[in-house]
């Protein structure tokens, strides 16, 4: 494998080629990465954004990390990090033969209105994952769990925009879907407003893909779905345009992160040569 001290452009290649071997999709391109470095560039230049915070991201093209301390808004830095560890990732779970499941956490506890996108904790968040498995049953002990958190900026039916913080993982365990799902339920009871049909807290589905899956969670754009409602009563999403002033939060959200922040790994470890498996205690 190749391991996480390696920030050259033929690294980066490599593991973007075996991603692609692995039919990942949505797998950004150099070009297009460029152009959303560009674009995020340019928001912050922009919207008044102080220059000190950001100018270290002028030197970034992809061809190469010049700085000792990337942060997550660095479209080149954190998909060289989150590509490897995703490629790495993949092999750790194919070389399991457990059933392997793709799951999806919502608690809307950690909504955020536009405006406090700051307030939110990745690391909260992730906590309460392992609080849940670490009272899941024994077989759990030996998961191997690979995912992180996805934002998207999502509006209801009443107009109401927010912040959508959630978790995509894919998981090589000995257990049903319904089991996965016990397991991996938010304890928290939801916010009245959002009992019922709105949203699903965990959904669990067979991987049929796995990179893909592994990949997935980490999307490089956010996205933004607006609800709406049909002619019989039933709530669907539809894209939409996501406000410059969310993007632009968006990005200063990364800014005060690492490339590998978002990332969530359970029965798996990353060392200097790279994704290897271990056991909860």
């Amino acid at each position: 494998m190749r391991n996480f001290q390696d920030h050259s452009e033929k690294g980066s290649i490599a593991d973007a080629k075996v991603l692609r071997r692995f039919k990942v999709q949505k797998l950004a391109t150099p070009e297009e990465l460029s152009r959303l470095h560009v674009r995020r560039l340019a928001r912050l230049a922009n919207n008044g954004v102080d220059e000190t915070l950001w100018q270290h991201l002028k030197q970034c093209d992809g061809l190469g990390c010049w700085n000792t301390s990337c942060s997550a808004a660095c479209v080149f830095g954190e998909r060289r990090e989150i590509n490897r560890l995703n490629r790495q990732a993949a092999i750790v779970h194919r070389s399991d033969q457990r059933p392997k499941y793709f799951a999806t956490i919502i608690d809307p506890h950690y909504f955020r209105p536009p405006g406090e996108l700051s307030g939110f904790s990745i690391n909260g968040f992730f906590q309460g994952i392992r609080r849940r498995l670490r009272g899941a049953p024994d077989q759990w002990k030996s998961a191997r769990i690979a995912g992180g958190v996805h934002i998207a900026y999502d509006r209801d039916e009443d107009g109401l925009e927010f912040w959508s913080p959630h978790a995509h993982l894919t998981i090589s365990v000995e257990a049903t879907k319904k089991e996965v799902r016990q397991v991996l339920m938010p304890r928290r009871v939801p916010p009245p407003e959002l009992v019922g049909a709105k949203f699903a807290p965990v959904t669990v589905k067979a991987v049929t893909n796995l990179a893909n899956a592994i990949a997935y969670a980490t999307k490089v754009e956010v996205d933004a779905r607006g609800a709406v409602v049909d002619g019989r009563g039933n709530v669907d999403r539809k894209w939409f345009s996501i406000p410059v002033a969310a993007r632009v939060e968006h990005d200063l959200w990364l800014l005060n992160m690492k490339p590998r922040d978002r990332t969530f790994l359970s029965g798996m470890k990353v060392g200097r040569g790279g994704v290897s498996t271990r056991n909860r205690g």
